[in-house]
C-alpha cells in the first residue's frame, strides 16, 4: 500500500513535468491578466478594484470568454478581453488534447507508469532480459519475494505478458542505454542479473553497471563457461556463467532418473545437489560412505536406507545397499558419470 501511494505521488510529479510548458504558459497569462486588473482604476472597471484572488479568477474567466468586466473603459482591458479567449483556447485546448492522448495511449501511459514504479525500488534486483533463462530466474526471485525491476527490449517477447502479470516494473528499453539502467534504479540496486543471449551486450551492461554502482553484485550470462570464468576475474564480475554448461550435466543426470535439488556456482565452477537411488547393479553396494567419498568426486549430504532410516549427514561407516537413496553434492561436470556409477551401469 505504501509503495502504491509513493508510486501515485511520483506519477503525479511526472505528469507535472510532462505538462510543465502548458502550466507555465497558463500561469504567465493569468499573472499578466490579474496584474492589469489590479493596476486599473476602479472607474475604468465599472466597479471597485478587485482583490488579488478575485483578479486571478477574473483573468481565468477571461480565458474562458466569460470576463466579469465585459465593458471596460480602457483599451488594454479591451485587448485583454479580445485576446484572452483565443489564448485560452490554444493553451488549455492543447493541454486537454495532450492529456486525452496520454490517457488513450495505453502503451505510452504504461511506460511512464512503469518508469515511475521502478523509481520507488531500493536494494532490489535489476534483471536484464526475460527470455527462457531470464523468466525462470524471475520466477524464483518473485517466489522468494525479492523486489525486481526488469529491462526487456522486445515488446513482443514470449514471456513479457507473463512477466507483467507478476506485477513487477517492466521497462521496455535497450539495456545498453545508460538511461535504461538509471531508470531501473541501478544506483540503489543490490544485484544486476544480465541474462540475454548477446555476450557482447552482456559485457557492456556489466561494465556500465559497475561504473554506475561500484558496490553492486554482477551476475552475467555468457555462452562459454571457460571464457565466462576468465572474464569474471578480469572484469571484477561477481559471477559469470554459461547456461549450457550448467544445464547439460543436469539434463544428462535427469535422463538417468536423478532428481536435481539445487545448482550453485562455487569459485566459478558449477555445482549441483542431487538425489540418487542406488541401483541393484551398483558397485557401491556393500561399501560405506567414507569409501564412496574417496572413490567418487562428491560429498554425501544425506542417506535414506531402503527401510526408511534417514541420516543427515550420514556417518562415514554407514554401509550402502540396493534401494538406498543418497543426496550428494558434486561438480556439474562430474554428475552424469557419478550418477551412472551410483545407479549401476
Amino acid at each position: 500500500m505504501r509503495r502504491r501511494l509513493l508510486t501515485a505521488i511520483l506519477y503525479f510529479r511526472a505528469m507535472l513535468v510532462e505538462f510543465r510548458g502548458t502550466l507555465l504558459a497558463l500561469s504567465v497569462i493569468l499573472v499578466i491578466g490579474a496584474t492589469l486588473l489590479l493596476l486599473s482604476p476602479s472607474a475604468w472597471l465599472g466597479g471597485p478594484r478587485p482583490r488579488p484572488a478575485k483578479a486571478l479568477f477574473a483573468a481565468w474567466m477571461s480565458l474562458l470568454a466569460q470576463s466579469p468586466y465585459s465593458s471596460p473603459e480602457v483599451w488594454y482591458l479591451m485587448v485583454m478581453n479580445a485576446l484572452f479567449p483565443v489564448a485560452g483556447g490554444i493553451v488549455i485546448g492543447e493541454g486537454v488534447i495532450r492529456l486525452a492522448l496520454l490517457l488513450v495511449s495505453w502503451q505510452r501511459g504504461e511506460k511512464e507508469w512503469m518508469r515511475v514504479m521502478a523509481a520507488t525500488y531500493n536494494d532490489h534486483v535489476v534483471l536484464c532480459g526475460v527470455g527462457h533463462l531470464g523468466f525462470r530466474v524471475l520466477e524464483q526471485l518473485v517466489a522468494a519475494k525479492i523486489p525486481v525491476v526488469v529491462i526487456e527490449q522486445d515488446e513482443n517477447g514470449r514471456f513479457v505478458p507473463q512477466t507483467r502479470r507478476f506485477g513487477v516494473p517492466v521497462l521496455m528499453r535497450d539495456m545498453r542505454e545508460d538511461q535504461s539502467l538509471v531508470d531501473a534504479g541501478i544506483a540503489t540496486a543490490r544485484v544486476v542479473i544480465i541474462a540475454t543471449n548477446n555476450d557482447m551486450a552482456n559485457i557492456e551492461v556489466a561494465l556500465d553497471s559497475r561504473r554506475m554502482n561500484p558496490g553492486i553484485r554482477i551476475i552475467m550470462r555468457l555462452f562459454d563457461q571457460q571464457i565466462a570464468s576468465k572474464i569474471a576475474g578480469a572484469l571484477t564480475i561477481d559471477a559469470a556463467f554459461s547456461a549450457s554448461a550448467l544445464a547439460a550435466p543436469m539434463v544428462a543426470a535427469m535422463a538417468l532418473e536423478t532428481r536435481i535439488l539445487s545448482t550453485d556456482v562455487i569459485a566459478g565452477i558449477p555445482h549441483v545437489s542431487a538425489e540418487i537411488r542406488i541401483g541393484d547393479r551398483s558397485d557401491l553396494i556393500g561399501h560405506d560412505i567414507a569409501w564412496l567419498e574417496r572413490e567418487c568426486p562428491l560429498r554425501a549430504l544425506a542417506c535414506t536406507a531402503a527401510d526408511g532410516t534417514v541420516q543427515s549427514p550420514p556417518a562415514p561407516g554407514t554401509l550402502l545397499g540396493s534401494g538406498d537413496t543418497l543426496v550428494v553434492h558434486a561438480r556439474s561436470a562430474d554428475l552424469s558419470t557419478t550418477v551412472a556409477r551410483v545407479r549401476g551401469g
